[in-house]
Parts: structure tokens; C-alpha cells; sequence
């Protein structure tokens, strides 16, 4: 019921922000920018929505991919980054396969793969806490990652990549060994940051002293390690640079986003972003000392997860490019694990509630881009 209510409620708020708030033209739910260059095989079939004043977002690269998965390098010279975006290959792909390659039949199977996956995360997640006898409807709580906001709002696929977390979770839980590990070597192909899922294993195997678990754990990541090697041709990995002890998490509490278009609200909004920012940190703080502490005790591997993308935070947070610390709407949805993981374990505690009030003012923060478009939605049909 809970998976249910929410493909509902996604597909709802599709179906009224393509009609009254985007000109019934569905690529823009894409954020294709205005300045991105796009092959004209592509525009010649299908009218795009261009986002004006805007260099655009993730999506629009996978709107590009999911058009043409198996002509990455013809591809190449209309991404930014080619290489770390055609490492995330598979829900482009799934979308394609989908669609029987039927030009006319992609974008809703893009949709679909979107649609089906945050869906999937909100059941897993659910069926995480009844396994533990909690409600089922802390299901409902996978919405509020921004990772699964961002990627009904711009087509991102962090969603999916924390579906397969939750997924991994469960079935790590019910002992079903097999499934876990299918989706813990799925995960990097949704998105690269997916390999903490086997490390994450590893690193409980390893702490049980488990060798040969360890290494099956380490064969999941082998397949995306070769998807890799045959991309390295590809311009566009994403070299970083040391940028100064805790560069970013120092910018972002400096630097509020001037939210130009709302200056109104603006102390209000870079309020908002310092609560987030916080949360956050407060958040990975508290995954890695529960890690920690529970390291001796062979625990579940969700405490895992989220300590290994804390620890991969705050490894970045001291080099440009920035990546996940670009933003404060990056940094919830790129290191989602961390809310994930501290949730599961909450769950398998008894405790869950402090992981809601870390994740709070982030799931606020990514939901407003939402509410901005409703509005408009709102004023088409009333008239107002």
C-alpha cells in the first residue's frame, strides 16, 4: 500500500506539472538547459523544453543516453563530463531495452524505470521495518531522501541508486545472499558512488572475520570495474585538486545561494540550507560513531553504508571540483546513504527518530523545487 500510494502521488504530480506548468512538453521534467547542445537526429523527432537561462541539470544526460545507450562515444561531445556520465549507463539503458529501442516509446520508459525504482525503494524500505515489526509505513520515509525528491523532480538517478540500498538492506536482513548480491553489482552501473553498497559488505565481513564472504562481496564490484576500463578512453573523468582543509562544508556555511528569484524568502531559504548543512553533518557524525562503537559487535551493514558515504563526504569536502558539496541540494541526494543507513539502523534499533530529524530540514530543502512548480501549476488552473 505504501509503494502504491506513493508511484500514485509521483505520477499525479507528473501528470499536472507536464500540463499546467511545463506547456504539456514532458522532456521538461529533464531539465534540459538552454544552452546545451543536443543532436539534431534528437530535436528533428521530438520537441524539447528548454529551461531558459540555465546550463540545465543531470537529466538532460540521461535523456541523451537513454536515446542512444550503445553509441557512447558519438555521444560524447554533448556532455560535459563523458566519461562519469556514461558510467551511469543503466537506467538509460533499461529504459531503452524497455522501449525495444522504439524512439517514440523512450521518454515514458525512462519514466517508467524512474517511476518503478522509487516505488521499489519505498516497498523495500518498508518491508525493511515489518521484518524488524515495525509499520510497514516507514516506507514512506524513503520519499523524503532527497535523492529519491531530486530524482522525480529532474530524472536523476540517485533515487534508483538508493532503492537498490534499501533493496540490499532487506535482503541482507532475510539472509537472501544471492539478490543482495545481484543488486549490490547492479548498483555502480545506476550511479558510480553504488560501489559503498559491496564495500559495505566487505567492511561487515571483514569485521566478522568472514575472508571468503569478503571476497565474494569484492567479485560484485569486478563488472563495473571493467565497464570502467572500457570507458577510459572517454574525456571528462573528473580530475579533483586540494582545495583547503574542509573547503566545502566552510563555503557552504559561508556562501548561502542568493536565491535571486525569491528574495522575499531569502533569509529564510539560506536559513533553510544552514539547517540542512548542519543535519547533515550532524548526521555523518553520528554514522561514523555508531559504526564505531558497533564494530566489534558484527551489526547490520546499514550503519555501514551510511559510514562509508560519511567518510567519502568528508574526503571530498577538501577538493574542487566540489561534486556532491556543490550544493546543499547535491549534498543530500549524492550522500543520501547516510540518512538511509542511520534510518535502517533507527529502525532495527527502536530509535528511528533521530535519523528524521537529521534528514528534516534536507528533505525541506529538495522539496521546494516541487513546491515552485505545483505553485505555477496551481496559478494555471485557477486563473490567479
Amino acid at each position: 500500500m505504501p509503494a502504491a500510494l506513493a508511484a500514485a502521488a509521483i505520477g499525479l504530480w507528473w501528470l499536472l506539472a507536464v500540463r499546467y506548468a511545463y506547456q504539456g512538453q514532458a522532456t521538461a521534467l529533464y531539465m534540459i538547459g538552454e544552452r546545451t547542445p543536443m543532436p539534431a537526429w534528437l530535436e528533428e523527432r521530438e520537441p524539447l523544453y528548454r529551461w531558459r537561462g540555465s546550463g540545465g541539470y543531470d537529466g538532460q544526460y540521461f535523456h541523451l543516453l537513454a536515446h542512444a545507450p550503445f553509441d557512447l562515444r558519438r555521444l560524447a561531445p554533448l556532455m560535459d563530463r563523458p566519461r562519469m556520465r556514461c558510467r551511469r549507463i543503466l537506467a538509460p539503458a533499461v529504459a531503452w531495452i524497455l522501449a525495444g529501442g522504439r524512439f517514440e516509446w523512450i521518454d515514458p520508459a525512462y519514466f517508467a524505470v524512474i517511476l518503478a525504482t522509487v516505488a521499489a525503494g519505498v516497498w523495500w524500505t518498508g518491508q525493511f521495518a515489518a521484518h524488524l515489526g515495525r509499520s510497514p509505513w516507514w516506507g514512506l520515509a524513503f520519499l523524503a531522501l532527497p535523492s529519491s525528491l531530486g530524482s522525480v523532480e529532474r530524472m536523476l538517478v540517485d533515487g534508483p541508486l538508493m532503492a537498490a540500498l534499501a533493496g540490499f538492506l532487506l535482503f541482507m536482513e532475510r539472509g537472501s545472499r544471492r539478490a543482495a548480491w545481484l543488486l549490490a553489482a547492479a548498483a555502480p552501473f545506476v550511479r558510480e558512488t553504488g560501489l559503498l553498497i559491496p564495500a559495505a559488505a566487505v567492511l561487515v565481513s571483514a569485521s566478522r572475520r568472514s575472508w571468503k564472504a569478503a571476497a565474494q562481496w569484492s567479485a560484485a564490484a569486478a563488472p563495473f570495474l571493467l565497464w570502467l576500463f572500457l570507458l577510459r578512453d572517454l574525456p571528462g573523468g573528473g580530475a579533483m585538486h586540494w582545495a583547503g582543509a574542509f573547503h566545502s562544508i566552510l563555503r557552504l556555511a559561508a556562501e548561502s545561494e542568493p536565491f535571486e528569484r525569491y528574495p522575499q524568502y531569502r533569509l529564510w531559504l539560506q536559513g533553510l540550507d544552514l539547517a540542512a548543512l548542519a543535519g547533515f553533518l550532524a548526521a555523518c557524525g553520528a554514522s561514523l560513531r555508531g559504526f564505531w562503537i558497533s564494530w566489534t559487535r558484527q551489526e547490520r551493514p546499514a550503519l555501514a553504508a551510511a559510514a562509508l558515504s560519511a567518510g567519502a563526504a568528508f574526503a571530498m569536502c577538501h577538493f574542487e571540483p566540489r561534486y556532491g558539496w556543490d550544493s546543499v541540494f547535491s549534498l543530500g541526494r549524492v550522500f543520501a546513504p547516510v540518512y538511509l543507513g542511520l534510518l535502517a539502523e533507527g529502525l532495527a534499533s527502536g530509535r528511528p527518530w533521530p535519523a528524521l530529524w537529521f534528514l528534516a530540514p534536507a528533505a525541506v530543502r529538495s522539496a521546494l523545487p516541487l513546491g515552485a512548480v505545483a505553485w505555477r501549476a496551481v496559478t494555471q488552473t485557477t486563473g490567479m
